[in-house]
């Protein structure tokens, strides 16, 4: 439900003057300014299997704004468009930051016209096996292990990335094609070299529709320090730092259905793989599987959904790492408030397996970041406007 955009009086007042200077611009009849957003705030109470001191009460803030636009250019045909997202999510947990400036988001500017080409976008956008791997894949409550889980190597794909340029074709008789292209934030930072690519098709027919993507990531860097396997190996006490470049390739197919009965359905499949090609252990290659999937059924104005998503264990050089997979078992009810609004309640257990990985010298090993297991029970509020 998007309301009109109506400028402050600062910003009327900056027109008049934008105007004034240059009298042969056109009247902006045609052009469109919409504000819309959601208010989302989830409370939950956690239990912590191996961190105490982390269970109990918190909240999960992500609530979000956006300004987007449109213009018929006079002189140019395709429609020009415009978007600046901005929210806040909440550091509710252990290491993580309040990361809701302006424009965050998905902010970026492009052209449109689907009744020819589609849709160009240049600037900060979701890349196209994400948009599959956020929704349906990750709800509800799975993106723990489906999205940012699991214990492979490099960068298994990127979410929402800046310095991306992204085609969304036109509907062609049930299929539809995006393909985008961009540097990763540690390139644009000058911290590695790293560039993705990546690109999707859907193919809807009737109530079914079928999903494909797959994305590469290239230089992507890692620097480690060792622990100890062996202590007759190396000293305990040694903390030297280690670097290593990554290659990755990551591919999703999936299935969705809708039915007039209330029913629908979603599965997912992602095959992922890593290649160490420069530094330490090259030549090292991991491969690390998940899987998603959710049922729901829709009865007036109630909505009761479950779901469930796992890592499978992480392979090393074609060996096994043991107790190294994840998974979540979800189950949510939600009830609409409003057409726009809604209140849930979810419950979810989240097992998390080891984290430990051989680092490639020898008799030694590290750890790669996981979150500890946990149970959850949670409601929450979300108006979307």
């Amino acid at each position: 439900m998007n309301k009109i955009f109506k400028p402050s009086i600062i910003a009327m007042a900056v027109s008049s003057v934008a105007l004034t200077a240059f009298p042969t611009v056109a009247e902006e009849t045609d052009a469109k300014y919409d504000v819309y957003g959601i208010i989302a705030l989830q409370a939950h109470y956690r239990d912590y299997e191996n961190s105490p001191s982390l269970t109990g009460f918190q909240t999960n803030n992500e609530s979000r704004i956006g300004f987007r636009g449109s213009k018929q250019f006079q002189n140019f045909g395709p429609k020009f468009i415009w978007q600046i997202e901005g929210g806040y999510v909440d550091p509710s947990y252990s290491d993580h930051t309040a990361s809701g400036g302006f424009g965050e988001r998905d902010t970026f500017v492009g052209f449109e016209d689907f009744d020819s080409f589609g849709q160009f976008r240049l600037g900060r956008v979701l890349t196209p096996l994400y948009e599959v791997v956020d929704w349906p894949g990750a709800n509800p409550g799975l993106g723990d292990v489906w999205d940012w889980g699991g214990l492979i190597g490099g960068a298994k794909f990127q979410d929402r990335s800046s310095n991306t340029v992204r085609w969304d074709s036109p509907e062609w008789g049930g299929l539809t094609l995006d393909v985008a292209y961009g540097r990763t934030k540690a390139a644009a930072t000058g911290s590695d070299e790293g560039w993705w690519q990546g690109a999707a098709a859907h193919y809807k027919v009737g109530p079914i529709q079928f999903d494909a993507a797959y994305e590469i990531n290239r230089n992507t860097a890692e620097s480690f320090q060792d622990g100890t396997l062996d202590p007759d190996a190396h000293d305990p006490s040694t903390k030297d730092t280690f670097n290593r470049i990554w290659d990755n390739n990551t591919y999703l197919i999936g299935v969705q259905g809708w039915f007039e009965n209330g029913i629908s359905f979603f599965a997912q499949y992602r095959i992922q793989d890593a290649k160490v090609t420069e530094g330490v252990d090259n030549g090292r290659e991991e491969k690390q599987n998940a899987m998603t999937s959710g049922l729901m059924y829709n009865t007036g104005d109630w909505q009761f959904k479950v779901g469930y998503t796992k890592n499978f264990e992480l392979e090393v050089n074609g060996e096994k790492v043991a107790d190294s997979a994840d998974d979540i078992i979800s189950a949510q009810a939600m009830y609409f408030v409003d057409p726009s609004a809604v209140l849930y309640v979810r419950a979810r257990d989240v097992t998390m397996g080891g984290n430990t990985v051989d680092s490639g010298n020898a008799g030694m090993t590290y750890d790669r970041w996981k979150s500890d297991s946990f149970n959850e029970v949670s409601v929450g509020v979300e108006y979307y406007f």
